[in-house]
This record gives structure tokens, sequence and C-alpha cells, in this order.
């Protein structure tokens, strides 16, 4: 929930003309920022945020200058003057839908849970379409411990974003979580279904997926998603513990410990120490009897 990421783009001076302002100060704004963003291409984000500030200064109706100004701030990671930025842009244009879903986007890094909700909500009420903010809410919704509706909103963004397999992911955990395990599972085969083939993406659904079948005892099932995920990414650390996790609960020794293995010595600093802990206790275990 805490990375941020944007697009940064400029409209030409053609196509904001041609929007019906055709002033003097509209045209040297559009200038301005389009030397922004061309600044902010090249990472030059001192100088792209200079020309982005006296664009808005010279027209205080340029909504989309005041956006790539946000965007700026976003890779500066300084959310509170983004936040600013996206309000000033929402108060020129409150109907770009787009202007919402970043502002919502902004308040989840300042954990404004509240002002993301509503923030999103509106931006679905502009675009129905738009099946990111779906996801968004969603992890919203879950973060002000309202699973149902995060539920509902992920399933959303399933249905407008049919290749969207975050929302396939991170509604298929949810279920698993509130116990729901066979809705788990067919949503994480559904996302299997449409994933790429050999991506990261794939094989954290196999990875998920076998979770729900070791969760449900059905113990093959789940060692053949953890292996399928290990063929895609071969050091995915929670497939390693996972997969070795399973075959102790088989009995099968040596490869429980085969795997456990590999897991501890991939794990590094940032694992949870938990898991590490159960991994060497296992393995402890493994080599007494």
């Amino acid at each position: 929930m805490k990375r941020a990421s944007s697009l940064l783009f400029g409209l030409t001076a053609m196509a904001l003309l041609t929007a019906g302002n055709c002033s003097r100060a509209r045209v040297e704004s559009v200038n301005q920022m389009n030397e922004g963003v061309q600044y902010a291409q090249a990472k030059r984000f001192v100088d792209a945020v200079k020309s982005l500030e006296r664009a808005t200064a010279i027209d205080s109706t340029n909504d989309q200058a005041y956006y790539n100004l946000a965007l700026v701030h976003i890779e500066l990671r300084s959310f509170e003057r983004a936040k600013d930025d996206l309000a000033q842009a929402i108060a020129a244009n409150g109907e770009v839908a787009g202007f919402h879903e970043k502002l919502g986007t902004v308040l989840i890094q300042l954990e404004d849970w509240a002002g993301a909700k509503e923030a999103f909500e509106k931006s679905i009420e502009l675009d129905p379409d738009l099946f990111k903010a779906y996801f968004k809410l969603a992890q919203v919704l879950e973060e002000l411990d309202d699973r149902q509706g995060a539920l509902q909103r992920y399933t959303e963004a399933i249905q407008r974003g049919p290749r969207f397999l975050e929302a396939y992911s991170a509604l298929g955990r949810l279920y698993a979580d509130l116990g729901y395990l066979d809705e788990s599972a067919q949503v994480l085969s559904s996302g299997l279904e449409v994933s790429m083939h050999g991506t990261e993406e794939e094989a954290n659904l196999h990875h998920l997926l076998g979770t729900v079948y070791q969760q449900q005892r059905s113990f093959d099932q789940a060692i053949e998603h953890f292996r399928a995920a290990l063929e895609i990414v071969p050091g995915m650390r929670d497939a390693l513990f996972s997969l070795g996790w399973t075959y102790s609960l088989v009995d099968n020794r040596e490869e429980a410990r085969r795997y456990l293995k590999k897991f501890v010595d991939v794990a590094g600093r940032d694992a949870p120490a938990h898991y590490v802990k159960a991994a060497q206790d296992r393995l402890g275990e493994l080599s007494v009897n």
C-alpha cells in the first residue's frame, strides 16, 4: 500500500487551445507546463517543479498543469504537496475521474483512509470503467475493516478489468482470510486462466492457490501449485517455505529439508522472523527424527 507510481504526460498547446481557451495567459501557461513535463521526463525534477509552478501562476485554471505538478511531487514523495496540487486541479476541473483517482492514491500514502475512500468513490462515479479505482477502493475498505465492501469492490475490479491480475490475487487472498476457501480457489483459478505464462503474477497466483489447497488439506494439489510457482520464479521465498512446510506435513522429510533449507538460505533480513524461526525449528525436528 505504500508504493506510488506515476506517468508524467503533457498536452500540447494545440490540444488545450481547442478546448476553447485561447488567451495569451493560457498559451504561456501551456508552454511552461510542457517545458516542465520535459524536465520531469529527463528527471530534472527541481526544474520541472519551477516550470509547472510558473504554469499554474500564469493561469490558475490550467488543471493539467496542477496535475502534472502533482505527479512530479509524487515522484519526489512529497505527498502533502501532491495532495494540494490535486485539490487545485479538482477545483479547476472537478469532472476528471483521473484527478480524483490520483488524489485517492496520494491519500493512501498519507494513510487518510476516509479521504481516500471518498476520492475513489468520486472517480468511479465519474468513470465507472476505471477498474484500478475499484481495486484501490477495496484496499482502503480493508484498512477500514469493511471486508464485505472490499470483496464487492475487488469483484468489480475484475469485472471491469478482467485481465487485472492483482485483483484476482487480492480477492482470492481475502476470501481465504475470511474462510471461504472454495470461493478463493475459484477466483485464483480464474486468474490463472487469464494470466500471461511465465510471469511473476502467474507465479503469485500459483502460490496463493497452493496455500488454499494446503488449508483444505489437499496436499498433492498444494505441492503441484507451489512447484509451478517455483518453476516460474525459482527463488520465490514464500513458495520455498510453503513447499517445504507442505512436504513436512506429508512426511516427505528429504524434500521438506531441501526446500526449507533453501528458504532459510534466501530469506534475507526482510523475511518475517517468525517464518524463519518456524523453518529453522522444523529443520531441527526433521534432522532429529
